[in-house]
């Protein structure tokens, strides 16, 4: 069943809601007919009736113009100036109306006439100078005469158009008013040829506007990064990636900030390199020393000048070679050291070197659980009289030892200590079935992880575990849950001589001259 058709109650119910303007569009569709219309026009009482027809875009142009003629009600002339089925004799009289309210309304018709739109561009109200100015059909004499307004509010708003001729824009780029100048160049629609010029014009307000527009073109965006501006080119070289000529520039004109940055840049060219390298800012230096495309002879030239801040950021640096790792270690500087100690490209000789030679290296290597290979013995056990539970577990878990020697490690206070003896390639079944009753959670699952892979045979740990469970250790007591140390050593694996690589010279070099 099809809707009941508005009555003019109806549609004065709905504008106690919602309002005239609102009402007014929302009733387009399906359109209110003529009657309701001119019953609606009729009415004197409430106004709002009237005010709906002067404002429903639907409206024959009869009854608007005998709305304009008979209306008493001063909020109908400025509904009457917007409609766009309004006469465009009823336009004019509205442009010449006393009222400046009616003038602003109809200032925005984009069916005024020109020479109508040329007399309000001069009106005396700048509200209504304000309002033409926003018309879409304004032409060039209507340009001209806003954009030498007295008020910078109405060449604003001619500027916020979005299609203004490239005379004019020109012409508000240059505008007296930084807000106008700015707008202006960010907003505007402009051709290709315009924004180039702006973006070489080397000023620094023009710039910044400019880097704010969307989908600015490549080669503006160049012409940006060569700003003798610092803040314009910390922006444009957002837009567009610098090219070599562009960095230069950044080298030879931008401040620290721009040269650190540079030197942080992924292939780097050699020749930019070389100037930062010079730099007297510790943070350009520190970012060339850290760069992955640092050349070799500059990495001499740091560890040559042994500044220990470029060093640390050069034993950072994935990309130097073994060379200059060894010749960083020579430098025996403590943060150097240290840095050091996270590289993952260290070899195997220099690893135990260090660790001997270098307490800084051996407590943050420890403090990772980094691997390492102790063949001598006097090393390992003196690491392992170190106060340090990682020490001491770096100790157990790098050295070969015996089986017998492992029970005595795995009674260790620290848990770090007893897990490192747990999984030490030369743990015996029975040591690995102690510690499944150790009182550390992580240790006892490791161990019954260890027994699934052995598959030790189940009745061992069930006997071992009933014979240690009522002599579990109390917190902060050795642990006792492992059998005796056995007497024989025949179950120690043979020993046989580690075959010693070769050293590189400048390693031997290392050793002989400079950790005596």
């Amino acid at each position: 069943m099809a809707d009941a058709p508005l009555t003019s109650s109806d549609i004065l119910e709905r504008i106690r809601r919602d309002g005239v303007r609102k009402t007014a569009i929302a009733l387009r569709k399906p359109p209110v007919s003529s009657r309701v219309l001119q019953e609606l026009a009729d009415r004197v009482e409430p106004w709002a009736a009237q005010q709906f027809v002067a404002a429903y875009p639907l409206s024959p142009s009869h009854l608007l113009e005998a709305l304009a003629q008979t209306a008493q009600d001063p909020e109908v002339f400025p509904l009457l100036a917007t409609n766009p089925r309004t006469p465009p004799h009823l336009l004019s009289a509205f442009a010449a109306h006393e009222n400046p309210e009616v003038r602003v309304h109809v200032a925005t018709h984009p069916q005024l006439a020109a020479r109508e739109l040329l007399n309000l561009a001069q009106d005396p109200a700048p509200a209504v100078r304000r309002a033409v100015a926003s018309n879409p059909s304004l032409r060039l004499t209507h340009h001209a005469a806003l954009t030498i307004d007295a008020n910078p509010g109405v060449r604003l708003r001619l500027a916020a158009q979005a299609a203004l001729p490239a005379q004019v824009a020109l012409v508000l780029a240059a505008d007296t008013s930084t807000v106008v100048r700015t707008h202006t160049i960010a907003a505007t629609t402009a051709e290709d040829e315009l924004l180039l010029g702006w973006a070489a014009s080397d000023e620094e307000e023009v710039q910044l506007a400019l880097a704010t527009r969307k989908n600015l073109p490549a080669p503006a965006s160049a012409l940006l990064l060569l700003s003798p501006s610092d803040s314009v080119r910390r922006v444009a070289r957002e837009l567009v990636d610098p090219d070599p000529v562009a960095l230069l520039h950044f080298v030879t004109h931008g401040g620290p900030d721009e040269r650190a940055w540079v030197a942080a840049r992924p292939k780097l060219a050699s020749p930019l390199q070389r100037l930062l390298a010079q730099d007297e800012t510790p943070a350009v230096r520190l970012a060339i020393a850290a760069n992955a495309a640092l050349i070799p002879d500059i990495a001499d030239y740091f560890v040559a000048l042994a500044e220990e801040a470029v060093c640390v950021a050069l034993a950072t640096n994935p990309a130097i070679s073994s060379d200059h790792v060894q010749s960083l270690a020579a430098t025996r500087l403590p943060a150097v050291l240290t840095a050091l100690a996270y590289r993952e490209d260290l070899y195997d000789e220099l690893i135990p070197f260090l660790l001997e030679h270098s307490l800084e290296f051996l407590r943050h290597w420890a403090i990772q659980q980094k691997p390492a290979t102790l063949a001598d013995p006097a090393l390992a056990r003196r690491l392992l009289a170190d106060p340090l539970p990682s020490i001491r577990a770096l100790a157990v878990a790098s050295h070969p030892w015996r089986r017998a020697d492992l029970y005595d490690y795995a009674r260790d206070l620290a848990p770090a200590v007893r897990l490192a003896a747990l999984r030490h390639a030369n743990a015996s079944d029975e040591l690995i079935t102690g510690l499944f009753s150790d009182p550390d959670p992580e240790i006892a699952a490791a161990a019954a992880d260890l027994r699934a892979t052995r598959e030790i045979p189940a009745h061992t740990t069930a006997s071992t575990r009933a014979a240690s469970a009522a002599e579990r250790p109390a917190p902060g007591a050795k642990s006792s849950a492992l059998p005796p140390r056995p007497t024989s050593q025949l179950s120690a694996p043979p020993r046989t001589p580690r075959a010693e690589p070769p050293t590189p010279k400048l390693f031997n070099q290392l050793k002989r001259l400079l950790w005596q």
